[in-house]
C-alpha cells in the first residue's frame, strides 16, 4: 500500500509542476479550455453493463493515469467537444502500461439534480497496451495490445476554483467484434481535474 500511495504521490507531484509549463508551451484560442486530470481505478472483472447495474466483482488490479486535454463549447449549445491523452499505469496483477486517445463529447446541464454536478461526459477513441492485459485473458480467455478504449464520467464541483471531482467508468474493448479478439476491461475511476 506504501508503494501504491508513493507512486500517486509523484505522479500529482509531476503533473503539479510538468502542467503548468506544458500548457504554456502552446498558445490556443481562448475558446479551447485545456485541462489536466490524475485519476485512479480498480479494474473489475465485469463487464460495462454489469458495472453500471452495480454488479461488480473485483479483480485486485488498479491503475493509476495522467490525462490531458483541450476541449470548446459547440455553438451556444451546452455540448462541448474535445480530445484527451491518457498515459495509465498498471499494477496488482498486471505491471504495463497504457495509453489512450479518447475524442471526449460532454453536456452540462441548465439545471442539474443536485448542486454540485456539473456534467457528464462521453469519450471513445482508441487504447494501447505495452502488454496483452492479463486480467482481459483470464475474464475471456482471450485479449491484445491495441483495443478501442470508451469513458464515462461525472463531474462534480469541488470547493477549490477551477477543479472538479470525477467518478467513472474506464474501459477497454473488442467494439463489437471490429478487434479480432473477443475482450475487454472495465474498471471504476475516481479523478482530479484542473482546467485552465
Amino acid at each position: 500500500m506504501r508503494d501504491v500511495k508513493r507512486k500517486i504521490g509523484a505522479l500529482a507531484l509531476s503533473v503539479a509542476c510538468v502542467g503548468p509549463g506544458a500548457a504554456a508551451a502552446f498558445e490556443l484560442d481562448p475558446a479551447w479550455e485545456r485541462h489536466v486530470t490524475v485519476f485512479g481505478a480498480s479494474l473489475t472483472e465485469n463487464t460495462s453493463f454489469d458495472v453500471m447495474s452495480f454488479d461488480v466483482t473485483w479483480a485486485d488490479s488498479y491503475l493509476v493515469g495522467v490525462a490531458a486535454g483541450i476541449e470548446r463549447q459547440i455553438g451556444a449549445s451546452r455540448f462541448s467537444w474535445g480530445i484527451e491523452g491518457q498515459l495509465v499505469r498498471h499494477f496488482g496483477k498486471m505491471d504495463h502500461w497504457e495509453v489512450n486517445l479518447p475524442v471526449v463529447l460532454r453536456y452540462t446541464p441548465p439545471n442539474p439534480w443536485i448542486d454540485a454536478f456539473e456534467s457528464f461526459a462521453y469519450g471513445l477513441g482508441l487504447s494501447h497496451a505495452t502488454d496483452v492485459p492479463s486480467v482481459e485473458v483470464e475474464r475471456t480467455g482471450e485479449s491484445q495490445r491495441n483495443f478501442f478504449f470508451w469513458k464515462a464520467e461525472l463531474e462534480f464541483n469541488t470547493p477549490v476554483e477551477d477543479s472538479t471531482l470525477l467518478v467513472g467508468l474506464h474501459h477497454r474493448s473488442d467494439g463489437y467484434g471490429t478487434f479480432e479478439n473477443d475482450s475487454g476491461s472495465t474498471a471504476v475511476s475516481v479523478g482530479w481535474k484542473r482546467a485552465f
